[in-house]
């Protein structure tokens, strides 16, 4: 194995996000190493290929400090991804809810409390909805004054893990105090398994988020304070 594939190899092992962003990391990276040796090679023909690579691994940088910034990227795309879908979600999720209701109605009156306690959440919802988007901007403007996301890749996640508890919580509760179609907390549960992929996947979505900013293993460092580019869709 060369030393660019040695090199490229154990940076792919250590990176973990995206999949899609992170293959096209990883090509770019091999590419431009590459590029880097032949430029040696040009610069100095007696060079063999050999210690080509391994001036232009050298020279691009030990993994303890290469990697950190590259799983900052990858954690950055993964916040944006969760962001967009919450933002996007959550709306569609508050509609579908209210339409829901409304075809399966008794007729028989919510008492006060329910009906707050209805109200709250579609509140939530919406705030929860707005927050995501603000953290979709905060991304962008983070990135052109060069200031690190990575915190708010953690508030993306936190917010999203906890948006969706809320969610799970708030189901169980209003399912179990329906006017004229009340049920047990069991049947509550029950009623709600076909919700149980898309919470799933939305949990995910968050969990991942901050997975992808925890240190992993020896060599790995702290998540990077450089700036990382937001994705654009």
């Amino acid at each position: 194995m060369t030393a660019i594939d040695s090199y490229v190899s154990e940076l792919d092992r250590r990176l973990h996000g995206p999949r899609r962003r992170k293959a096209d990391m990883i090509v770019e990276v091999r590419d431009g190493l590459h590029d880097a040796a032949e430029a040696v090679r040009a610069d100095s023909p007696e060079v063999d290929p050999a210690e080509a690579e391994r001036r232009a691994v050298a020279e691009f940088g030990p993994l303890r400090a290469v990697a950190p910034e590259f799983q900052a990227e990858l954690a950055v795309a993964q916040a944006w991804r969760t962001a967009w879908v919450f933002a996007v979600a959550l709306p569609l999720v508050m509609t579908l809810s209210t339409l829901l209701w409304r075809s399966t109605s008794t007729g028989v009156a919510p008492t006060p409390g329910y009906h707050e306690l209805a109200h709250a959440n579609d509140l939530f919802l919406v705030a929860a909805s707005v927050g995501f988007a603000v953290a979709l901007l905060l991304m962008h403007v983070l990135a052109r004054r060069a200031a690190s996301p990575v915190a708010l890749v953690r508030v993306v996640g936190v917010g999203a893990v906890v948006t969706v508890l809320a969610m799970m919580g708030a189901g169980i509760v209003l399912a179990m105090g329906a006017p004229g179609r009340g049920t047990s907390l069991w049947g509550a549960l029950l009623g709600g398994l076909p919700t149980l992929p898309g919470y799933g996947l939305l949990l995910y979505l968050g969990v991942r988020c901050l997975r992808l900013t925890r240190p992993r293993g020896p060599g790995a460092g702290r998540p990077s304070r450089r700036p990382a580019p937001v994705p654009s869709a």
